[in-house]
């Protein structure tokens, strides 16, 4: 017999079966969520399918280090989540878990202790909506040297992939809104591309100097001035205010000296600080790649 129990933001139903508890569906009330580890005396071990299915207001969801499977479509079309910690153990994922999440950013692994691993978080959380590789969900492994080789395969095919590929598909499947928008496809095909390209470079433990190289390559043929502005569109129009990704796009080789002027006027009097980085780039050295190292905003 499902039984109802409240929560702050929210009203979990479960069952209570062969002492363990399955979280049934959650009614969702405030953008912030932490499902319990035990009810009732019993450990939280699954959420069934569907459990926070069109969770609008959901943003942050903190599941107990129990869990140990988490059903078909269990936060398909949570439209706002953007963070997730989840425990660092073999989790058994159904199909469809995060189904148009799109603004899903960050999955931290949770070990024994409660710590978390903030750089293997944001790249996990690429995966099963930017790079649709559901083989590569594993909390467990997430950070260690063997699945970052296979994170970086995965990015390195999803960069060769050519833009029209996912479009041609739509195309069979008789999607008509994209079919009428096949520009602003592609144009969001490319900073797709550039969004994954600055988070391994933020977020760049284990990278290879040659995959390194090969994401900047990507970057500047990517950069103002170019046909595809992708990469200052992510920075200036993401992360507007987050010096990582102003680093992470100097380093690459994305402000140069013919694009300096421009990408400045476009700032205009938006983010101010971030502003001033750029313009001491430029006066001290426009080829110092280390100039952000010693830089503090405080």
């Amino acid at each position: 017999m499902e039984k109802e129990l409240e929560i702050e933001n929210g009203i979990l139903t479960y069952l209570v079966d062969r002492s363990r508890v399955t979280v049934c569906s959650c009614k969702v009330y405030g953008s912030r969520i932490t499902v319990p580890e035990t009810i009732e005396g019993f450990k939280v071990e699954k959420l069934d399918k569907k459990a926070f299915l069109s969770a609008k207001a959901l943003k942050e969801l903190w599941l107990p280090g129990s869990l140990r499977e988490i059903g078909d479509f269990a936060f398909a079309y949570c439209s706002s989540l953007e963070k997730l910690w989840i425990p660092a153990d073999e989790i058994s994922m159904g199909r469809g878990v995060f189904k148009d999440c799109y603004l899903l950013s960050a999955v931290y692994p949770v070990r024994a202790d409660g710590s978390f691993d903030a750089q293997a978080g944001m790249l996990l959380g690429a995966v099963p909506v930017k790079l649709e590789a559901d083989y590569l969900f594993a909390p467990k492994q997430a950070g260690t040297g063997q699945w970052l080789l296979r994170f970086d395969d995965k990015l390195r095919e999803f960069l060769a992939r050519p833009d029209e590929e996912g479009f041609v598909k739509m195309v069979y499947c008789g999607e008509e809104d994209i079919v009428a928008n096949v520009e602003y496809y592609l144009l969001e095909r490319k900073r797709e591309k550039a969004r994954l390209c600055l988070l391994r470079l933020i977020n760049d433990r284990g990278i290879s100097e040659e995959f390194r190289a090969y994401l900047t390559d990507y970057l500047t043929a990517h950069t103002k001035g170019c046909d595809s502005e992708a990469a200052w569109e992510v920075v200036f129009g993401e992360h507007g205010n987050e010096q990582a990704y102003y680093t992470a796009f100097t380093k690459a080789g994305c402000l140069t000296k013919e694009n300096c002027d421009d990408i400045l006027t476009e700032m205009g009097e938006n983010f101010p600080e971030m502003k001033a980085c750029l313009m001491r780039y430029r006066a001290e050295n426009m080829g110092e790649e280390d100039f952000f190292a010693g830089l503090s905003l405080d």
